[in-house]
């Protein structure tokens, strides 16, 4: 559901339920002690309004809340998306002969299975080790220096 059509349904149903409250309050002022309602009767019929719209209240806020959640987490996941495109086009243009003929996805791998890596702490020599071997491309294998460079760019990329 959009933010536009939660903020639409709130708009529709807290004017409908605060008319509502004041159509109860105007029918208990306007009784009198000769009515056939008992002033418990007209208090629990408010109370009972009143819960219904705090319920609809409660409602729209939980509606809004789950639509801004949800955007969050497709912003994060373009964010992600974006850093690996920009990995993929740095490596392109850094390291031509590493990036001939392969696919984003390929280059992206370097990305995906090192940051776990890199998040869990493991040893530098190690994430060196993996970058290194993920980034070779057939025979032709980046220099250690080339590597180390690839390694920080990967950081960057990850999450």
């Amino acid at each position: 559901m959009s933010t536009r059509s939660v903020g639409s349904r709130i708009r529709k149903s807290v004017p409908a339920a605060v008319a509502a409250v004041a159509v109860a309050c105007t029918l208990a002022a306007c009784s009198s002690d000769d009515d056939t309602k008992t002033n418990d009767d007209v208090q629990s019929s408010v109370g009972a309004i009143v819960t219904s719209v705090r319920e609809q209240a409660e409602g729209a806020v939980s509606s809004v809340q789950s639509a801004a959640s949800s955007a969050a987490e497709k912003a994060g996941e373009a964010i992600d998306q974006a850093k690996l495109s920009a990995f993929v086009g740095t490596f392109r243009t850094a390291y031509p002969d590493l990036a001939a003929d392969r696919d984003d996805q390929s280059i992206e791998k370097i990305v995906t299975d090192t940051c776990p890596m890199i998040e869990d702490g493991a040893p530098q020599q190690d994430i060196d080790a993996t970058v290194k071997e993920l980034a070779t491309n057939g025979s032709v294998e980046p220099t250690d220096d080339q590597t180390a460079r690839i390694a920080q760019l990967v950081q960057v990329a990850c999450p």
